[in-house]
Order: structure tokens, then sequence, then C-alpha cells
């Protein structure tokens, strides 16, 4: 099969990662994968460093009339001649556009229509006009949310959409435990022998709320002197307002001694294990939250915050714990009941493992990934069928 993954993002997010994954799934798996992306981007640098084949001369993501007609003929083009079986889009931006193109072949070529499948990773408003409706009703074979709260809003604007719209989460490869590197990160980060360890991993952002766990950190220290919480982060400069105050932060309410803040490494799987909890302290966003599932990879529980698919990802006292609301005291309430209870914490352990191996195999994405083009070729060519 030749497949045309959309991916047209800037940067290399959860979104970008997620197309990525199953790319490289399917081109595992045997099949032709083109990923149309945008150039020169931290997407398509990652993507390159994948062996992924790339489609970077169709620009999907102008404003002007005329790039974007010319960029629909460039589209046809390539679909012709590289005689793609099925488009996959993952963005808003050129979604429309796809659509178009597959529609004009439909009628063009009725006994080879090229099914659409949209893979959806985002919580972004759909605009609820007629014409949004139609192409995501009728002229979009199937749909793949990343995570339950994405269907759920997508049915929302097409009420009767359920029916073509499957849940497939962002799956992960387990290493192989523990990891032999040698590194010694109390060492490195001069951590103290018994200090317990809390991570947060990605950019500093405030819908990340690192900020609001500074607030828990200081809730937790009267009854653990020791806590030590590692900031691993990315895509993040220091004089960006946020960082800015972060660190201010970190003065004014005298943490210094119990935050480690890291650069971009590669070896932050390394990290995470080291680590006794994760904390995703996130209170917008994290529709795909594969921080979590890496955590998982590694036997590190998670205590996180209802935010976004973490409710459907984090099973409460299983592979982790979920705050009752978005403050502070509430995080800090669910980090002191695991790290207070050494039963508790090496249950969740081993369940926030057993989930990684089991409900976030890669081959379970790529299996119900498949099905859902199968799907899609089999509706596709019904509707070709009485079109014609």
């Amino acid at each position: 099969m030749k497949i045309l993954i959309g991916s047209n993002v800037q940067w290399w997010n959860a979104e970008a990662a997620y197309a990525a994954k199953i790319a490289q799934l399917l081109k595992r798996e045997g099949h032709t994968v083109f990923v149309l992306t945008r150039p020169d981007s931290l997407n398509s640098q990652q993507l390159s460093k994948l062996g992924l084949s790339l489609v970077e001369h169709i620009n999907l993501n102008s404003n002007n009339p005329v790039q974007l007609y010319l960029s629909y003929q460039k589209l046809k083009k390539f679909l012709l001649e590289q005689q793609i079986d099925l488009i996959n889009p993952h963005r808003s931006e050129g979604y429309p556009l796809f659509v178009l193109a597959a529609h004009a072949l439909r009628s063009l070529r009725p006994e080879k229509p090229i099914p659409i499948v949209r893979t959806r990773g985002t919580t972004r408003p759909m605009r609820n006009h007629w014409l949004n409706r139609k192409m995501h009703m009728d002229w979009t074979d199937f749909h793949i949310t990343a995570g339950k709260i994405v269907a759920e809003r997508l049915q929302r604007v097409i009420p009767n959409i359920s029916e073509k719209v499957k849940t497939i989460y962002y799956p992960i490869d387990c290493p192989e435990l523990p990891f032999q590197t040698g590194t010694d990160f109390r060492k490195n980060f001069e951590i103290p022998v018994k200090a317990r360890l809390l991570a947060v991993v990605g950019r500093i952002r405030p819908v990340k709320g690192q900020r609001i766990l500074l607030q828990s950190l200081s809730l937790l220290l009267p009854e653990f002197p020791d806590l030590v919480v590692l900031l691993p982060f990315r895509d993040t400069s220091e004089n960006e307002p946020e960082m800015i105050l972060l660190r201010e932060d970190i003065v004014r309410m005298n943490l210094k001694a119990h935050i480690r803040m890291i650069p971009e490494r590669e070896d932050i799987l390394e990290l995470m294990e080291f680590a006794d909890l994760g904390v995703v302290s996130s209170v917008e966003s994290e529709v795909i939250c594969r921080v979590a599932v890496e955590f998982f990879s590694v036997a590190t529980p998670v205590v996180a915050f209802p935010t976004g698919c973490l409710p459907e990802i984090i099973r409460h006292e299983q592979n982790g714990m979920l705050a009752k609301n978005h403050s502070p005291e509430a995080l800090a309430v669910e980090i002191k009941h695991l790290l207070s209870n050494p039963e508790l914490f090496d249950r969740l352990s081993h369940g926030a493992r057993k989930d990684a191996e089991d409900r976030f195999n890669p081959q379970i994405m790529l299996d119900q990934t498949l099905k859902v083009f199968e799907h899609a070729f089999e509706t596709s060519k019904l509707k070709s069928g009485n079109n014609s």
C-alpha cells in the first residue's frame, strides 16, 4: 500500500510525534509511506532522522489563494504520479486540499478512489459550518482520534459521525530495564542519597503547570524535606517569559536546593527511570500526552492533573494517581499518598510498566490503524460505485 501522511507541523510536538510513529510502523510493515511536511521545520528534521520519505514541495500552510491553488495542482499531480492508495492527514491546515484533491480524482478515476482517513490529535474547536461538516462526514471515509476526549468534541459538532471514529492511543516501545548506562545522576546533579525524586519533562510553558508544581512542592517539604524535582526541559530559551517567572518563583519560594533545571539531553528516558515519580502538571491541552506513557515504559508511575486525555491514560491507583482538581493542594495530596505508601508505589510501578507493554504496545496502534484503513477502502469503493 502507498500512503501519504499529512504532518505539516512546524514544531516537533505530540501531533508530529504521533504521525511519525504510525509512519514508522507502516514502513516497518512493508508499506510505502510519504510524509508531507513543512520544509526547514523541526518536524522535517526529526522525520529525516527517522529515515522517512518526505514531501516538502507542496505548501499547504499558505493563506494566499494563488499559492493554495498551485499547491492543490501539485498535490493532485503527486497523488497520480506516485499512485497513492490512501491519504492520512494529521492537521487541519491543508486538510481541505487533501479532501478536494481526493474527491476530484474519484470523479476522474472512479475505479480507484483514494480514501481519506483523518487523524485528529487536538481539541481545538472545529468550525461548525456546512462545508466543514460535509468534508468530515461525507468526503472523509474515517476518523482516528488520539484520545476519547477528541472524539467527544468532534461528535458535538457532527453528532452522526460516531460510527466513523476510532480512538487509537500513542504507543511506546519498552526498553530493557534497568538501563546499563553507568551514569551517576545523583553525583551529576548533586542529589542527596536519601532524596526522593519527582520528574517533570517538557517545555516550560504556562499550560504545563510547572509553577503550580512549585506550590505543591512547598506543601510537601515539611513532611518530605529531602524531596527534589528534576526539570528536564526542551524548546525553551532562558529569556522566555515563563522561564524567567519560573526561576523567579524558585528563588522567591526558597526552593533552589530542591530543583534541578536540566537542559535538553539524549538520556531523558534514563532520567525518567531514575525518578521515583513522574508528574504531569499540565492544566490545559494534553490530548496525546506521550510523556505519560514514556514514564510508564520505564516503570515510573505518574501523578497528574485531570487534563485532556490523562483521565483515559492514567488508571487511578493502578498505574498512577489523578488529582481531584487543578489546585496545588490536590496535586500534593496524591504525591504525598504515593510517597507514603511503599506497597502502593510498588504496585503502581508494576502497573505502569504492564500498561506500557499491553495497552500502549506499538503493534496495537499498527493493527488498529490498518483495520481503519481497510474499512476506509471498503467505504470509498462503495461510495464510488454508488456515484458511477
